[in-house]
């Protein structure tokens, strides 16, 4: 696991006033030793490395369960997953999902007048009544589980189409290979325009990235620029997409009032 926390502005140690905006960027099966903050050297990531070295930098945590939904379960509820009734990795059309009386991230800011986005996988339940927009989010973009879950899977061939979501709605019916290359920058955009939209008041941006979940997938711009393969390129995208966040925020005149994590939903897969 790792984890890198920054309070946006030049000197800024304090939690500022008025509450502040927190944007919290998730990677999905990112490795502690996959960025140059923590010891990599083939792979760039100068935009991560500069909010290490602004921010804090952890190296000893752990998260509830090392496998997708449960460790987002526990993440936006602050609760065992187990207590919850959220296990392993939901299934698509799974009966289970995130209950209606547990309390997230999103419903707490909300409490408190904030602005609320979720963009990317949500992986809590792919019904209705597990839809992002009942558990505390204003707005929500993204595949409801992981960017393998589909036909072509290697393994599993019941998987319906990959539907990329906006809210409760579905805008892309069948994610394939050449849509999945565009995900972290469509993923970007609309992280980009709701900080646009929103920075008239305080708001809540959480922003789960489906790489580097496997199958890895990279747009043209990244392709082959990492000394480090095809996942090499995937990490330096994901770190381009973090500074585009960060400018945005700048852009915004809210530099000052604005916490921004990035961390890693459970360490990297096993190969």
């Amino acid at each position: 696991m790792l984890g890198v926390m920054a309070t946006m502005g030049a000197g800024a140690a304090a939690i500022p006033e008025p509450p502040p905006n927190v944007v919290l960027l998730f990677a999905d099966d990112l490795g502690h030793g996959d960025l140059a903050c923590y010891g990599r050297r083939d792979v760039r990531t100068p935009h991560l490395d500069r909010l290490a070295a602004g921010g804090l930098r952890y190296t000893d945590f752990c998260v509830a369960q090392a496998v997708c939904s449960a460790s987002r379960a526990a993440l936006l509820t602050g609760c065992l997953p187990n207590r919850i009734g959220i296990q392993g990795a939901l299934m698509p059309r799974s009966p289970v999902g995130l209950h209606p009386n547990e309390v997230t991230l999103g419903e707490l800011f909300q409490s408190r007048g904030y602005a609320t986005a979720a963009v990317g996988k949500w992986h809590l339940g792919d019904a209705p009544a597990f839809n992002p927009l009942r558990h505390g989010f204003d707005e929500w973009f993204g595949l409801p589980y992981s960017n393998d879950m589909w036909p072509d899977h290697p393994t599993r061939k019941d998987f319906p189409s990959l539907p990329l979501m906006d809210g409760a709605a579905v805008v892309d019916a069948d994610v394939m290979p050449e849509d999945q290359a565009l995900l972290t920058d469509r993923y970007t955009n609309r992280a980009v325009s709701f900080i646009q939209r929103s920075a008239g008041r305080p708001f809540f941006l959480y922003v789960a990235y489906s790489m580097p979940h496997v199958p890895l997938f990279v747009s043209d711009a990244f392709r082959d620029r990492s000394a480090s393969g095809r996942y090499g390129d995937v990490i330096e995208e994901l770190d381009a997409s973090v500074g585009r966040i960060v400018e945005a925020i700048r852009a915004a005149g809210v530099e000052g009032e604005t916490v921004v994590i990035f961390t890693s939903d459970n360490g990297p897969w096993l190969v």
